[in-house]
Parts: C-alpha cells; sequence; structure tokens
C-alpha cells in the first residue's frame, strides 16, 4: 500500500488587500497558491524555473519570483500580483 504524505500547514497571508487563511502543501510554490487556490491567473507559469520572470510578484514591496518561492514562507506577508496592480475597469494604471 502506498502511503500518501499529509504535510500541510495553515498560513494567513493578504493578497492584493485581501486576507487569506489557507492549507497548503509544504512543498506548494506561491505560484501554484496564487494560480490555483486562489484563482489568481495573472500571474503567469511559463519557465518554472526562474528564469523568464513572468511568475514575478511584490512580496511585502520586493519583487520575488513566485515560482522558486514556497508558499509556507509567505505566512504573514503582504502580496501584490498583476490583478492587486490593476484599477477597476482591468487596465493597468
Amino acid at each position: 500500500m502506498i502511503q500518501q504524505r499529509t504535510d500541510q500547514v495553515q498560513i494567513a497571508l493578504k493578497v492584493n488587500d485581501e486576507q487569506y487563511q489557507v492549507d497548503v502543501p509544504t512543498r506548494r510554490t506561491l505560484l501554484d497558491l496564487l494560480r490555483n487556490d486562489l484563482n489568481l491567473t495573472g500571474t503567469k507559469k511559463v519557465c518554472d524555473m526562474g528564469h523568464c520572470g513572468a511568475c514575478t510578484v511584490l512580496r511585502d514591496g520586493v519583487a520575488v519570483l513566485a515560482c522558486l518561492t514556497l508558499a509556507v514562507a509567505c505566512d504573514g506577508s503582504s502580496i501584490t500580483t498583476i490583478e492587486g496592480i490593476a484599477t477597476k475597469d482591468g487596465t493597468l494604471s
């Protein structure tokens, strides 16, 4: 029988000025959390190796590559995605 690991941690973070508490696997990237769990698909998954920069978000005001950042490392952080930069009509300011 194959035993599945259930290494999950609850984290709290603010994304685009909205507070979230989510249970995430310890190995989930911030990129996968944003896209798959929070349905914020503006942050793109392209190379998944940190080369292209399409996954760049702001973590506490500093640019980070979401594909190389573990979600658990962002506990207590404030994240801004492209959706958080866009105006209400969807245009960028």
